[in-house]
C-alpha cells in the first residue's frame, strides 16, 4: 500500500499507521489465515459488533482486496473501518479523525487504499478467492 500523500508513517506490532496534520489517523493491520482463504463469514465474524449494532455497510473493492466498510461517529470522532480479504489475507483498517473533519481527508485515504496489493507468490488473479465479486449478505440480529 502506498500511504496517503503527505501523511507520516509509523509501524508498530504488525500494524502500519499513517497520520495527517489535520488530525486523521489511518491504521492498517493484516492477518494471514493458517488454512484456506478468508471468506465472507470470516469478515462478518470480525465485524460482528458493527453488524449487530446495525451499522450501515458498503461493499468495496480496494486494490487486490474485496470486503466492506462501515462509517460512523463515536462522540467527537468520526470513524471509517474496512474489513477486507484477498486469498488467505484478512486486512482490517481504521480511519479516525475529529468529527468536524469528516470527509476532509477521504479522497487521499481512498487513493491510498486502492493501491493495496497482496503478493503470495501466486500468479495475478488467484488472490481474490472464490466469490470475491459477489454481493455480500449481512446478518442482522
Amino acid at each position: 500500500m502506498t500511504g496517503p500523500e503527505r501523511w507520516e508513517m509509523a509501524s508498530e506490532d504488525g500494524a502500519v499507521m499513517f497520520t495527517s496534520e489535520g488530525g486523521g489517523c489511518l491504521q492498517m493491520q493484516g492477518h494471514r489465515k493458517k488454512e484456506g482463504d478468508v471468506n465472507d463469514d470470516d469478515l462478518d465474524e470480525v465485524a460482528s459488533d458493527h453488524l449487530e449494532a446495525g451499522a450501515p455497510v458498503r461493499d468495496v473493492r480496494l486494490g487486490d482486496f474485496v470486503g466492506f466498510e462501515v462509517d460512523y461517529d463515536a462522540g467527537e470522532l468520526s470513524c471509517r473501518e474496512w474489513f477486507l480479504r484477498s486469498g488467505p489475507v484478512l486486512l482490517f483498517g481504521t480511519l479516525v479523525r475529529p468529527v468536524e473533519r469528516r470527509g476532509a481527508e477521504d479522497e487521499a485515504v481512498e487513493l491510498a487504499l486502492v493501491s493495496l496489493r497482496v503478493d503470495l507468490g501466486q500468479p495475478r488473479g488467484k488472490q481474490g478467492g472464490k466469490g470475491s465479486g459477489r454481493r455480500r449478505r449481512r446478518r442482522r440480529r
